[in-house]
Protein backbone atom coordinates (compact mmCIF):
# COMPACT_ATOMS: atom_id res chain seq x y z
CA UNK A 1 0.00 0.00 0.00
CA UNK A 2 1.06 3.09 -1.33
CA UNK A 3 0.49 6.83 0.58
CA UNK A 4 1.58 9.78 -1.02
CA UNK A 5 0.84 13.43 -0.04
CA UNK A 6 1.89 16.48 -1.82
CA UNK A 7 3.38 19.36 -0.57
CA UNK A 8 4.91 22.42 -1.68
CA UNK A 9 6.83 21.72 -5.21
CA UNK A 10 7.33 18.19 -3.94
CA UNK A 11 5.89 14.98 -3.62
CA UNK A 12 7.01 12.62 -0.72
CA UNK A 13 6.32 8.51 -0.93
CA UNK A 14 6.22 5.80 1.84
CA UNK A 15 6.31 2.26 0.68
CA UNK A 16 4.34 0.27 3.58
CA UNK A 17 5.87 -2.89 3.90
CA UNK A 18 4.31 -5.93 4.89
CA UNK A 19 4.27 -5.98 9.21
CA UNK A 20 5.35 -2.17 9.13
CA UNK A 21 3.89 0.76 9.91
CA UNK A 22 4.41 4.36 7.77
CA UNK A 23 5.33 7.66 10.38
CA UNK A 24 6.53 10.73 9.41
CA UNK A 25 9.47 12.59 10.83
CA UNK A 26 9.42 15.84 12.87
CA UNK A 27 9.44 18.48 10.23
CA UNK A 28 12.80 20.01 9.84
CA UNK A 29 13.75 23.69 9.75
CA UNK A 30 13.22 24.51 6.05
CA UNK A 31 9.84 23.00 6.33
CA UNK A 32 10.02 19.74 4.49
CA UNK A 33 8.65 16.65 6.04
CA UNK A 34 10.08 12.80 5.14
CA UNK A 35 8.02 10.03 5.28
CA UNK A 36 9.68 6.40 6.11
CA UNK A 37 8.77 3.07 7.47
CA UNK A 38 9.45 2.20 11.06
CA UNK A 39 11.80 -0.96 9.43
CA UNK A 40 13.35 1.49 6.64
CA UNK A 41 16.55 2.85 8.97
CA UNK A 42 18.07 1.65 12.11
CA UNK A 43 20.22 3.86 14.64
CA UNK A 44 19.50 7.64 13.53
CA UNK A 45 16.09 8.10 11.17
CA UNK A 46 16.43 11.42 10.58
CA UNK A 47 19.60 11.21 8.53
CA UNK A 48 18.91 8.12 7.12
CA UNK A 49 15.32 9.96 5.88
CA UNK A 50 17.61 12.83 4.77
CA UNK A 51 20.51 11.47 2.76
CA UNK A 52 20.97 12.74 -0.15
CA UNK A 53 17.96 15.23 0.17
CA UNK A 54 18.95 17.44 2.45
CA UNK A 55 17.28 20.43 3.33
CA UNK A 56 18.46 23.16 0.86
CA UNK A 57 16.84 26.50 -0.21
CA UNK A 58 16.82 27.38 -3.88
CA UNK A 59 18.78 29.73 -4.91
CA UNK A 60 17.40 33.28 -5.33
CA UNK A 61 18.07 33.90 -9.61
CA UNK A 62 21.06 35.85 -9.87
CA UNK A 63 19.27 38.92 -12.43
CA UNK A 64 20.97 38.71 -15.53
CA UNK A 65 23.08 41.95 -16.75
CA UNK A 66 20.48 42.71 -19.72
CA UNK A 67 17.69 43.20 -16.71
CA UNK A 68 20.36 45.17 -14.40
CA UNK A 69 21.27 47.71 -17.92
CA UNK A 70 17.46 47.77 -17.73
CA UNK A 71 16.75 48.56 -14.06
CA UNK A 72 19.99 51.22 -14.43
CA UNK A 73 18.91 52.76 -17.70
CA UNK A 74 18.51 56.24 -17.53
CA UNK A 75 20.19 56.57 -13.89
CA UNK A 76 23.87 58.38 -13.73
CA UNK A 77 25.90 59.16 -10.74
CA UNK A 78 25.75 62.32 -8.93
CA UNK A 79 28.12 64.39 -9.95
CA UNK A 80 31.02 65.88 -7.40
CA UNK A 81 30.22 68.78 -6.07
CA UNK A 82 32.37 72.21 -7.84
CA UNK A 83 35.68 73.62 -6.36
CA UNK A 84 35.15 76.79 -4.98
CA UNK A 85 38.46 79.00 -6.10
CA UNK A 86 38.30 82.12 -4.62
CA UNK A 87 41.17 84.79 -4.73
CA UNK A 88 41.89 88.23 -3.91
CA UNK A 89 44.07 90.33 -0.95
CA UNK A 90 43.01 89.97 2.54
CA UNK A 91 44.29 92.67 3.73
CA UNK A 92 42.38 95.09 1.33
CA UNK A 93 38.94 95.85 2.27
CA UNK A 94 36.82 94.17 -0.36
CA UNK A 95 39.39 92.11 -2.45
CA UNK A 96 38.57 89.39 0.27
CA UNK A 97 35.00 89.04 -0.61
CA UNK A 98 36.55 85.88 -2.90
CA UNK A 99 38.54 84.11 -0.47
CA UNK A 100 36.12 84.84 2.49
CA UNK A 101 33.48 83.13 0.30
CA UNK A 102 35.67 80.26 -0.47
CA UNK A 103 36.81 79.42 3.08
CA UNK A 104 33.01 79.34 4.23
CA UNK A 105 31.89 76.81 1.56
CA UNK A 106 35.24 74.91 2.16
CA UNK A 107 36.75 75.81 -1.34
CA UNK A 108 40.66 76.83 -1.73
CA UNK A 109 41.22 80.55 -0.59
CA UNK A 110 44.39 82.13 -2.73
CA UNK A 111 45.80 85.56 -2.55
CA UNK A 112 46.46 85.35 -6.32
CA UNK A 113 46.02 82.85 -9.09
CA UNK A 114 49.21 80.72 -9.90
CA UNK A 115 50.43 78.63 -12.61
CA UNK A 116 50.67 75.45 -9.79
CA UNK A 117 46.51 75.51 -9.51
CA UNK A 118 46.54 73.87 -12.84
CA UNK A 119 47.48 70.38 -11.34
CA UNK A 120 45.01 70.78 -8.58
CA UNK A 121 42.11 72.20 -11.74
CA UNK A 122 43.13 68.78 -13.92
CA UNK A 123 41.14 66.58 -11.05
CA UNK A 124 37.95 68.75 -10.47
CA UNK A 125 35.12 67.90 -13.17
CA UNK A 126 34.01 71.58 -11.91
CA UNK A 127 35.37 74.84 -10.85
CA UNK A 128 33.61 78.35 -9.52
CA UNK A 129 35.92 80.68 -9.08
CA UNK A 130 35.03 84.20 -7.40
CA UNK A 131 37.33 87.49 -7.52
CA UNK A 132 36.14 90.74 -6.48
CA UNK A 133 35.10 92.94 -9.21
CA UNK A 134 35.87 97.03 -9.09
CA UNK A 135 33.78 97.21 -12.52
CA UNK A 136 30.40 96.09 -11.41
CA UNK A 137 28.15 98.32 -8.90
CA UNK A 138 29.40 97.48 -5.24
CA UNK A 139 27.24 94.43 -4.00
CA UNK A 140 25.75 93.21 -7.85
CA UNK A 141 26.64 89.86 -8.87
CA UNK A 142 27.83 88.57 -12.10
CA UNK A 143 28.44 85.35 -13.20
CA UNK A 144 29.77 83.87 -16.35
CA UNK A 145 31.26 80.73 -18.29
CA UNK A 146 35.19 81.19 -18.38
CA UNK A 147 36.49 81.37 -21.73
CA UNK A 148 40.01 80.51 -22.64
CA UNK A 149 41.44 83.87 -22.43
CA UNK A 150 38.78 85.66 -19.47
CA UNK A 151 39.54 88.75 -18.57
CA UNK A 152 40.51 89.29 -15.22
CA UNK A 153 42.44 91.94 -13.06
CA UNK A 154 45.08 89.45 -11.65
CA UNK A 155 47.95 88.02 -14.53
CA UNK A 156 47.06 84.89 -14.15
CA UNK A 157 43.63 84.67 -15.50
CA UNK A 158 41.19 81.58 -14.77
CA UNK A 159 40.72 80.97 -18.79
CA UNK A 160 44.61 81.03 -18.97
CA UNK A 161 45.04 78.05 -16.38
CA UNK A 162 42.22 76.30 -17.78
CA UNK A 163 44.37 76.34 -21.13
CA UNK A 164 47.28 75.26 -18.81
CA UNK A 165 45.89 72.96 -17.06
CA UNK A 166 44.66 71.49 -20.54
CA UNK A 167 47.91 71.73 -22.33
CA UNK A 168 49.88 70.02 -19.45
CA UNK A 169 47.37 67.58 -17.98
CA UNK A 170 44.91 66.68 -20.67
CA UNK A 171 41.96 67.77 -19.03
CA UNK A 172 40.29 70.73 -17.55
CA UNK A 173 37.06 70.90 -15.80
CA UNK A 174 33.79 73.05 -16.41
CA UNK A 175 34.39 76.32 -15.14
CA UNK A 176 32.40 79.39 -13.79
CA UNK A 177 33.38 83.08 -12.90
CA UNK A 178 31.73 85.02 -10.35
CA UNK A 179 32.29 88.44 -9.80
CA UNK A 180 31.05 90.57 -6.90
CA UNK A 181 31.00 94.26 -7.03
CA UNK A 182 33.49 95.57 -4.40
CA UNK A 183 33.30 98.81 -3.19
CA UNK A 184 36.79 99.33 -1.08
CA UNK A 185 40.38 97.91 -1.71
CA UNK A 186 41.97 100.30 1.14
CA UNK A 187 44.64 98.52 2.74
CA UNK A 188 43.83 97.06 6.28
CA UNK A 189 39.81 97.93 5.69
CA UNK A 190 37.38 95.43 6.87
CA UNK A 191 34.63 94.06 4.21
CA UNK A 192 32.20 96.64 3.27
CA UNK A 193 28.15 95.95 3.61
CA UNK A 194 27.85 96.25 -0.01
CA UNK A 195 30.62 93.60 -0.51
CA UNK A 196 28.70 91.24 2.40
CA UNK A 197 25.36 91.88 0.81
CA UNK A 198 27.32 90.54 -2.53
CA UNK A 199 28.69 87.64 -1.29
CA UNK A 200 25.41 86.63 -0.09
CA UNK A 201 23.56 86.77 -2.94
CA UNK A 202 26.81 84.42 -4.91
CA UNK A 203 26.07 82.26 -2.12
CA UNK A 204 22.64 81.71 -3.29
CA UNK A 205 23.84 81.44 -6.98
CA UNK A 206 26.68 79.09 -5.61
CA UNK A 207 24.35 76.43 -4.38
CA UNK A 208 21.85 76.39 -6.95
CA UNK A 209 24.86 75.26 -9.58
CA UNK A 210 24.82 72.21 -6.60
Amino acid sequence: MRHVRKQVGQVSTCQRPPGGACFSLPTPACGRVFFMTDRACRGDPFRAATKGSGCRSSPRPKATSRQLSTQHAGLRAPRRPPLILGYGNLLRGDDAVGPQLATILGGVAVQQLVPELAERLASEERVIFVDARADLPPGDVQMMPVESESASTHWCSPGWLLRLSKEVYGKAPEAVLIGIGAESFDLGTPLSAAARRGMEKALVRIRALG
